[in-house]
């Protein structure tokens, strides 16, 4: 079989990491690929772009959730690598197209946006009653973006960028990469993408200055914004820490999800070691009472936390 593959599948971009062909036959097979393989029981499809690839399967015909790739997806050249909530979406019997990201471009290239645009156009969208896009960071601005194809859809999105373009966040110094991608191709502001949407739940830290400033460009009634206290760049994991994370999703995904519950939920968060490093890096100067009384509560939960436990 290797004799009948071109040089550049047999040969490695990088003298540490594996070729194609090799994966195949060294990494196990995607869980995905069981569903949509020639004998699976599963419906779908796999469409690959040259920089990105759409991998879909056909499951609640009702319902679909779009994600996208995070820049740490991007960088994933296994075999059985997998979409963004892949497993979660799967348990959930959603349909799911899944979005990968071969670069960290911010999906700032004329072929993926053509292809949304493409399914838009041809109704692939209309035949489910309810469309959420979601993603994280990059995959977050994902999310926000191309939502703006299906009017009506929900939008769930953690730490999101709203835009590299230079000339509209000139404050945003982090991903050179992604900066320097052509933002005057469509969809390339979240802020004005979003009005059409029917809710829109972005997750972020409001101490984190970077993320609060995008956040606060999305505009409109439509938009949820959902603070996830001293959990910096990662809302998602400190969710998934304290247990909250499916739930949160759950209810966000059918639209139904009130921020009074939510932040009922995210009290957990208080017995997190991230949580009380939050408070310190933040006020020890300016409010060092505040933070020994922090302090102290901190430690009473987390003794209260452990005796449970042993009581169990």
């Amino acid at each position: 079989m290797s004799r009948d593959l071109p040089k550049e599948q047999l040969k490695p971009e990088h003298p540490d990491r594996k070729t194609g062909y090799e994966r195949i036959l060294t990494d196990p097979a995607p869980p995905w690929f069981v569903e949509i393989y020639p004998g699976g029981d599963g419906t779908g499809f796999l469409h690959k772009l040259n920089r990105h690839s759409a991998l879909f399967h056909q499951r609640d015909p009702s319902r679909l959730v779009v994600s996208f790739d995070n820049i740490a997806n991007a960088n994933d050249l296994s075999f059985a690598r997998e979409p963004w909530g892949w497993k979660f979406f799967r348990d959930e019997g959603w349909s799911h197209l899944g979005i990968f990201a071969r670069t960290k471009a911010w999906f700032r290239d004329p072929e993926i946006i053509d292809y949304f645009q493409e399914k838009a156009r041809e109704g692939f969208f209309e035949q489910f009653d309810l469309v959420v896009f979601a993603g994280a960071s990059m995959g977050g601005f994902g999310a926000l973006t191309f939502s703006a194809l299906v009017p009506g859809a929900i939008v769930i999105a953690f730490n999101p960028q709203t835009t590299l373009d230079e000339r509209l966040v000139p404050w945003e110094t982090r991903y050179r990469f992604g900066r320097v991608q052509d933002w005057d191709l469509p969809l390339g502001d979240a802020a004005e993408c979003v009005g059409m949407a029917r809710k829109v739940y972005v997750f972020y830290d409001p101490f984190f200055a970077p993320d609060r400033r995008h956040v606060q460009r999305l505009k409109g009634d439509n938009v949820v914004p959902l603070k996830t206290w001293f959990s910096n760049h990662f809302a998602a994991p400190m969710l998934r820490k304290i247990d909250v994370l499916k739930p949160t999703m759950q209810q966000a995904m059918t639209g139904t999800l009130e921020p009074s519950e939510f932040y009922r939920r995210m009290r957990a968060r208080r017995r997190l070691p991230i949580y009380m490093r939050g408070i310190e890096a933040v006020g020890e100067e300016r409010h060092p009472k505040l933070v020994l009384a922090a302090r102290q509560r901190f430690r009473a939960l987390r003794r209260r936390a452990a005796a449970a436990g042993d009581a169990s």
